[in-house]
């Protein structure tokens, strides 16, 4: 995982800023259960999020591949993977 400016590829995003704990946990669970190989970019500007979805990765087998601004710079962005 790193924090860079550039999100890597991804597959669809999932932008969740503006809601808080648990509403973007919640999302990247729908969406994942939608398109279980799909790569996500969850954008975020809940603090709770830096830790809940790290945490979440590990609870669902799911990987946390990158962390940076959002593209926009509003919050942040964190692409969440499958397990390869």
């Amino acid at each position: 995982m790193t924090d860079g400016t550039t999100p890597p590829a991804h597959d669809r995003v999932l932008d969740e800023r503006g809601t808080v704990c648990p509403l973007p946990v919640i999302a990247l669970a729908r969406a994942s259960a939608d398109e279980p190989t799909a790569r996500l970019l969850l954008l975020a500007d809940d603090p709770a999020a830096e830790h809940d979805v790290p945490a979440w990765c590990g609870l669902r087998g799911r990987v946390l591949e990158w962390v940076g601004d959002a593209p926009d710079g509003a919050g942040r962005a964190y692409l969440v993977a499958p397990v390869p």
